[in-house]
């Protein structure tokens, strides 16, 4: 396990935010539009749930140690909802409180096998983000 996931999972909750490609993009740059939150998810990573991604009730993750990320995969159906944490943006170590995150939803099935692949494979408008612990002490 690399100190990313060990980080991530020992913070137990996450609430990550993702605003869309649009904010992201040079027309926004160049008009000044502030980015925007579009997506709220909250996991729980210890019951390995989603509990909140658009949708009542609880749903059921896989998590994924990949190379350099740690990935959070929703199978939803033929498609994928994946949130990825790239890196520790604020902390260090287990005591990590921000992490640099993406997510898509996408018809990707293989990312539960190889999420690092899928991940790779990923348009340059998923949306971008962080994730942080849902409780820090």
């Amino acid at each position: 396990m690399n100190a990313l996931a060990a980080a991530a999972l020992a913070a137990g909750e996450l609430v990550c935010e993702f605003s869309d490609g649009y904010r992201k993009s040079l027309l926004a740059a160049i008009s000044g539009d502030a980015p925007r939150t579009e997506l709220t998810v909250l996991y729980d990573l210890h019951s390995a749930q989603v509990l909140q991604n658009g949708k009542a009730g609880r749903r059921d993750i896989a998590i994924r140690d990949g190379a350099s990320a740690l990935h959070l995969i929703q199978a939803e159906g033929p498609t994928v909802r994946v949130t990825t944490l790239l890196s520790c943006t604020r902390g260090s170590g287990e005591s990590c409180t921000r992490f640099d995150a993406r997510h898509a939803w996408h018809f990707d099935t293989s990312a539960p096998l190889d999420p690092d692949a899928a991940f790779a494979r990923l348009p340059s408008g998923a949306a971008s983000g962080s994730c942080e612990p849902w409780r820090v002490d």
